[in-house]
């Protein structure tokens, strides 16, 4: 075989190697490994964030920790929002909704809002207490509401969720004074949003209610959050 034979075949192996279909696998090997680079910067930096959140709660609300010794027993119901009626708890108290209609401030039904709705607590058919709820008769779309019941020292707490955007706590607590008849204050609180580098985390875990709190574990954690630490007082709330 002459030498202008196998140089000519040379280039032949060569401009195949080169061919387009080879081209394309090339340049989506190159892209394939440069996503891949990009994915796990991404994954890096979002480890970093999530690690900072969590920072920055300890310091914020390190204090409230408690251990899973302090949490006071709980029971705890699930609701369909503005379609609850009324529940018994324990063996004197009754929850009861009556639904009324959305009052908007300036006029439009995703502006401020309040209700004319409210929670009714009643001590042995006796109205004791009531309390503003997120639902009205204007509801449309997701609604749920759970409740949670210390029956020993009668604490009712009510979380309300309205499509999944709103939300809100608000918890009956008895107080008994001597020589007097028990008497029941109402209040609206928020709780920490859960450590997360995510937009919109998962509340956390709700262990318990009582001693002026509300238990969570949050990361594994048990807290005992004070209702007068975290107060709600505007009561105007806009979906979505």
């Amino acid at each position: 075989m002459n030498k202008p034979y196998l140089l000519l075949l040379g280039l032949s192996v060569i401009t195949g190697c080169h061919s387009p279909d080879f081209q394309k696998e090339s340049a989506w090997n190159r892209n394939y490994e440069a996503e891949q680079v990009r994915i796990e910067k991404e994954v890096s930096e979002l480890r970093e964030r999530d690690k900072n959140a969590k920072t920055i709660f300890l310091e914020r609300y390190g204090r409230y920790q408690c251990t899973q010794e302090d949490v006071p027993k709980m029971e705890e119901s699930k609701g369909p929002g503005h379609r609850f009626k009324s529940m018994q708890l324990g063996d004197h108290l009754t929850l009861k909704l009556r639904l009324g209609k959305a009052i908007y401030s300036n006029g439009s039904p995703y502006g401020p809002t309040r209700t004319e709705s409210r929670y009714q607590l009643y001590w042995d058919n006796k109205l004791a207490a009531e309390a503003e709820s997120l639902f009205s008769a204007a509801n449309e779309g997701s609604a749920e509401n759970r409740i949670f019941f210390n029956p020993e020292s009668q604490t009712v707490v009510v979380f309300d969720d309205l499509c999944w955007s709103t939300e809100r706590f608000l918890v009956f607590e008895k107080f008994i004074k001597p020589g007097k008849a028990p008497e029941w204050t109402t209040k609206y609180f928020g709780v920490p949003d859960t450590p997360s580098a995510e937009p919109f985390p998962d509340m956390g875990q709700i262990l318990g209610v009582g001693n002026g709190c509300i238990y969570m574990e949050i990361n594994g954690q048990p807290y005992a959050f004070p209702f007068d630490d975290f107060l709600v007082t505007k009561l105007e709330f806009t979906v979505g």
